[in-house]
C-alpha cells in the first residue's frame, strides 16, 4: 500500500478509473518511490512556504529550484507506475540530469549572469538539457500537445528566414537561441510564466490539496442540500453548488468533475435526471469553477502576474460573467426537471442535512476564504495569501472535535497531491516560458499580429473570431492558465491595434482558453466525466455544449458590452440596456434548447424564442436598437402567449390529474 493510502470506497475507483490511473509497476519497491515522493514533494511545499515570508534564495536560484522539484516529481511519479526497465532507466537518468544542471546553475550564478549572452560550450550543452528535460516533464504532465507545439514554435524561425514574405522571422544563432531559452536565466524557462507559477499558482494547487484532505467537500454537499435540495431539481442544483464550490479551490476543471463527478453523477440518476444530461451539468458546472472568483482556477493569478492587472480588479470584472454562466446552468437543470415527467411530479421533501459536518467542515472552508480576500483587499502579496490559507484551513481543522479531524497521513497526502499538480503547472509554465520567448526574439508575435490584420480585411469580428478559435485550440491540452499564455502572446497585441482596451484582451483570450476543457473534438474535462458516468462521448460533449451556448459567445460579448466586464459609463444608458440585453436572451437560449417553459414549446414558440435571442445577440453586436426593441417585443409576446396556453391546458385538466 502507498504512503497514507486509505482502502478505496467505490466513488474513488471510479475516479481511478475515470482518470485512468495505472496500477504499480516501478522497478524499485513501492514504498521507495512513495517516501521519495513524499520527501521531495513536502520539501518543495516547505521551500515555498518559507520563501512567501522570506525571500532567503535569490532570484535565479528559486526558480531553479521549483523547476527542479517539479522535475523531479513527475519522473518519479511516472517511475512508480512504468513497468518498462529502459523507460524506468531514462526517467532515473532524467532525475540525475536534474540534479546535475540544478548544481550546475547554483555553483555558477555570477559566471553565468556575467557571459549571459557570450555562452561557453558547456553552458549551451547544460542548456539543451534543461530544455529536453522540460519538454519531457510537460510532456508526462500533460500529454504530447503542448511540448510539440513549442517545438514547431522554437525551431520555425530557423527554418522561417528562409520563407517568403509575410512568413518570414529573423533568427539568432543557436548559442544565442539556447542561452534565451534556457542557461540566459532570463527568458526562456525563466520568463515570466514560470515565475508566475512559482509565486503565484503553487501554493494554491497546496491549498487546494491540504482542503480536499481536510474533508471539507463534505461541507460543500451538505450546503448544497441545505440550500437548493428542495428543489424539483435538487439534486442537479447540489452539483452546481458543490462544483462551484470545489471550483474555488481547485486547481482545473478536470480535477473538479474527477473529485466531484462520482457522487454528483450517480445522485442525479437516482433522481430521475438521464444519464447524459447529468454528466454534461456536472462537467459544464466544474468547467466553470475556472471562471469563478475568486480562485477562478488560478488563473486570476495567472493573469495577475502576466498582464499586471491588479488581482482584485481581475475578481470584479469577472463576476458579472460567472454569475450568468451558472445561473445559465441553474436555470438549464430546473427546466430540464420541470420537463422530465418523473421528476416533474416529484414531492419535494426536506433533505437530511448532517449539521455536525456544516458547523465543523464549514469554518475550514469560510475562514481561509475570507483570510485571502482580506489580504488581497490590503494589497498582500498572492504568496503571503497562500501561505497563510494553508496555515488557516489546517487550524481551523484541528479545532473540530476528533472524529472531524484529519489524521496526519491524510494531511500529508494533501500536501503531495497539491505539489504534484503544482509541479504539473511548474513544468507546463516553463516550456510555455520558450513560446513566449520565441515569439518575441523572433518577431513572430508581430507577423501574427501584421497577419491577423490582414486576414480578417479590417473587421473586428472576423479577427476576434480567428483569435477565438485560436485560443480555443491552444486550450486543447486542458491546462487553461497554459492555453491562456500562448493565446495572450499573439493575440492581446493584435486585439490592442484592433482598438480592444488591455484587460478586455486578456479577457478575451482567457475565457475561450477556460472553455476548451468542453468544447469538442478535444473536451477532456467531458471525456473524463463520460467515463466515470459510462455515457457516450459524443452525445454527452453536445449536451454541453447546449448548456454552453451563451457562455460560448461570452468573450465576444466582453469586447461588445464591456458592461459585462464593469467597464463603461455608468451614466449611459446603453450600459443598462446592453445587461439586461445579455440577460434575457440568455434566459431565452436557455428556454429554446430545453424546448420547455410552463410546458413544453411549440414549434413556432421555439422559433420565436431563437428569434428574441438572434435579435439580441445582434444588438450587442450592431448596437441597433431596433434590433433591441425586436428582441424584447419578441420574448414578451412569446412569454404573454406561452402563459395564455398553458393556463388553458390547467383548466383543461381534471383537478385530481393536474401535476
Amino acid at each position: 500500500m502507498g504512503f497514507g493510502k486509505k482502502k478505496k470506497d467505490k466513488a474513488q475507483q471510479a475516479v481511478e478509473q475515470a482518470v485512468e490511473s495505472k496500477a504499480y509497476g516501478g522497478v524499485l519497491p513501492e514504498k521507495i518511490y512513495d517516501y521519495l515522493l513524499v520527501f521531495f514533494c513536502l520539501g518543495m511545499c516547505v521551500m515555498h512556504m518559507i520563501y512567501a515570508k522570506k525571500s532567503f534564495l535569490q532570484q535565479e536560484v528559486y526558480l531553479t529550484m521549483h523547476m527542479f522539484f517539479s522535475f523531479i516529481i513527475l519522473f518519479l511519479s511516472t517511475a512508480k507506475k512504468s513497468e518498462s526497465k529502459i523507460h524506468n532507466a531514462f526517467l532515473f537518468l532524467s532525475v540525475a540530469l536534474t540534479f546535475a544542471f540544478t548544481i550546475y546553475i547554483c555553483c555558477n550564478l555570477e559566471g553565468l549572469r556575467v557571459r549571459q549572452w557570450v555562452s561557453t560550450n558547456l553552458d549551451v550543452v547544460v542548456g539543451i538539457t534543461m530544455i529536453i528535460l522540460a519538454l519531457y516533464a510537460c510532456w508526462l504532465g500533460f500529454g504530447k500537445f503542448i511540448p510539440i507545439l513549442v517545438i514547431i514554435v522554437c525551431i520555425y524561425p530557423f527554418f522561417g528566414k528562409y520563407m517568403p514574405g509575410p512568413f518570414r522571422t529573423s533568427a539568432l544563432p543557436f548559442s544565442r537561441t539556447i542561452s534565451n531559452l534556457s542557461i540566459g536565466l532570463t527568458t526562456g524557462l525563466y520568463d515570466s510564466t514560470l515565475t508566475i507559477s512559482a509565486n503565484y499558482t503553487f501554493l494554491f494547487c497546496v491549498f487546494g490539496g491540504v482542503m480536499s484532505a481536510t474533508g471539507v467537500q463534505k461541507f460543500f454537499g451538505e450546503f448544497g442540500k441545505w440550500t437548493v435540495g428542495r428543489f424539483r431539481s435538487g439534486s442537479a442544483q447540489i452539483t452546481v453548488v458543490n462544483t462551484a464550490m470545489v471550483g474555488m479551490v481547485c486547481g482545473n476543471a478536470i480535477a473538479n468533475v474527477t473529485m466531484t463527478g462520482p457522487y454528483c453523477i450517480d445522485n442525479m440518476k437516482k433522481n430521475g435526471y438521464d444519464a447524459t444530461t447529468a454528466t454534461a451539468i456536472s462537467c459544464v458546472g466544474a468547467n466553470g469553477g475556472q471562471i469563478l472568483p475568486p480562485v477562478m482556477g488560478i488563473v486570476a493569478f495567472s493573469m495577475a502576474g502576466y498582464a499586471g492587472i491588479p488581482y482584485w480588479s481581475i475578481c470584479k470584472m469577472a463576476i458579472i460573467s460567472a454569475v450568468l454562466y451558472y445561473l445559465s446552468l441553474s436555470l438549464y437543470a430546473h427546466l430540464h426537471a420541470l420537463k422530465t415527467p418523473e421528476l416533474r411530479t416529484h414531492i419535494a421533501e426536506k433533505p437530511v442535512i448532517d449539521w455536525d459536518v456544516m458547523k465543523w467542515k464549514g469554518p475550514a472552508f469560510v475562514v481561509p476564504f475570507v483570510i485571502i480576500i482580506t489580504l488581497l483587499v490590503q494589497g498582500k502579496s498572492v504568496m503571503v495569501c497562500g501561505f497563510w490559507a494553508i496555515l488557516s484551513v489546517i487550524l481551523m481543522s484541528y479545532l473540530a472535535p476528533a472524529r472531524h479531524r484529519p489524521k496526519v497521513r491524510d494531511l500529508i497526502d494533501g500536501f503531495v497531491e497539491g505539489a504534484k499538480q503544482g509541479a504539473q503547472m511548474g513544468a507546463c509554465c516553463a516550456v510555455i516560458g520558450m513560446l513566449v520567448c520565441t515569439f518575441t526574439t523572433s518577431g513572430m508575435g508581430v507577423k501574427l499580429t501584421s497577419g491577423i490584420e490582414s486576414w480578417s480585411h479590417g473587421s473586428l469580428f472576423l479577427a476576434l473570431l480567428i483569435l477565438y478559435i485560436a485560443s480555443i485550440v491552444a486550450g486543447m491540452a486542458g491546462v487553461s492558465v497554459a492555453a491562456y499564455f500562448t493565446a495572450a502572446a499573439f493575440a492581446v497585441p493584435a486585439l490592442q491595434q484592433l482598438g480592444i482596451a488591455y484587460e478586455t484582451a486578456h479577457f478575451f483570450c482567457v475565457y475561450p482558453a477556460s472553455y476548451a476543457t468542453i468544447t469538442p473534438p478535444v473536451a477532456l474535462t467531458t471525456l473524463v466525466g463520460t467515463q466515470i458516468s459510462g455515457t457516450p462521448y459524443g452525445k454527452t460533449a453536445v449536451e454541453c455544449c447546449k448548456i454552453c451556448g451563451v457562455s460560448f459567445l461570452a468573450p465576444f460579448l466582453f469586447v461588445y458590452a464591456p458592461v459585462l466586464l464593469l467597464e463603461g459609463s455608468w451614466t449611459d444608458p446603453t450600459t443598462y440596456l446592453q445587461l439586461l440585453a445579455v440577460i434575457i436572451l440568455t434566459v431565452a437560449a436557455q428556454f429554446c434548447w430545453v424546448n420547455y417553459f410552463c410546458t413544453d414549446l411549440t414549434l413556432a414558440e421555439r422559433a420565436m424564442f431563437f428569434i428574441s435571442f438572434l435579435s439580441l445577440i445582434l444588438y450587442i453586436f450592431l448596437g441597433n436598437r431596433i434590433l433591441l426593441c425586436l428582441g424584447m417585443a419578441v420574448f414578451a409576446a412569446v412569454i404573454v402567449l406561452h402563459m395564455g396556453r398553458w393556463k388553458k391546458m390547467k383548466s383543461s385538466v381534471p383537478p385530481a390529474a393536474a401535476v
